[in-house]
């Protein structure tokens, strides 16, 4: 029997992750070349959670830092200072200081962060009578008045924005690179079945690229959503589509890499 041989055709360059071909083409890329498109989408999508965080988050901090009292603050463990429940919100967030024990808010805001007589708590519309209730320690004590918080918040705005944005760019990496590893099992079996070229390196770099448009569409999800066009729900519905788009672009693409080739199977058959 004859060793297979790889198709003789050029490899197209790789230049775009959106189409099963642009995918493939990354499979016989060079390794920088891989990394600079990653590090484009991450850097988009990254800039996304950041813009998102200074439009509609960061007006509600501001607001709920206008209207701490002066006496505002957590003295061993326990908040005092507030004589009155404070509510700053939008549609996207809401900050609620709410110093009587037991006192519950409705919830409009799709996530509320609840400050409590002796812990805080986070829930989202989802689940408005459940979440997450951190306790804030026997012995914290912090200053939560105005003039406190204000410059504190001013000064380190800023810097929060940036390294938010940092980690999750390096986030991204580092979790495209690990579920490269388990897609590139799954890759090398597609295109064995499938008859294509797609040593172990390709098959990694492949799906490495797969994963991209996924999370270009989770980009537009998250512009989609500050803009008002999708609600909390279209989001997460976005978010499970960008984890099926990456085995969807891992199949397409491993169908669009070279097709292997028997040695003989151009020669004619009755010649001696």
């Amino acid at each position: 029997m004859n060793a297979p041989a790889e198709d003789c055709s050029p490899p197209a360059r790789a230049w775009q992750p959106l189409t099963f071909g642009g995918v493939a083409a990354f499979a016989q890329a060079r390794l920088r070349r891989l990394l600079a498109a990653q590090l484009l989408v991450a850097v988009v999508f990254s800039a996304s959670v950041v813009w998102f965080l200074q439009r509609n988050y960061w007006p509600v901090v501001h607001q709920a830092i206008e209207k701490m009292p002066e006496t505002a603050r957590i003295f061993r463990g326990q908040l005092q200072g507030v004589p009155r429940p404070l509510i700053s919100e939008s549609k996207f967030l809401a900050l609620a200081v709410t110093p009587a024990p037991g006192r519950e808010i409705g919830q409009g805001a799709d996530l509320l962060i609840q400050l409590r007589q002796s812990d805080f708590r986070t829930v989202s519309v989802f689940q408005p009578d459940w979440g997450w209730e951190f306790d804030y320690g026997a012995g914290t004590t912090l200053d939560l008045s105005r003039s406190r918080l204000e410059p504190w918040w001013e000064a380190w705005q800023p810097v929060i924005l940036t390294a938010v944005g940092m980690v999750l760019l390096l986030l991204l990496l580092a979790g495209w690179w690990v579920t490269a590893a388990f897609y590139m099992i799954a890759a090398v079996l597609l295109a064995w079945f499938a008859d294509r070229s797609l040593p172990w390196r390709a098959a990694w770099r492949l799906s490495s690229a797969a994963l991209l448009p996924g999370a270009l569409l989770l980009s537009a999800a998250v512009f989609s959503y500050a803009w008002h066009a999708i609600d909390l729900l279209g989001l997460s519905c976005l978010f499970v589509a960008h984890l099926l788009m990456g085995w969807v672009y891992l199949a397409g693409s491993v169908c669009a890499a070279p097709r292997l080739l028997a040695a003989g199977a151009t020669r004619n058959p009755f010649s001696a």
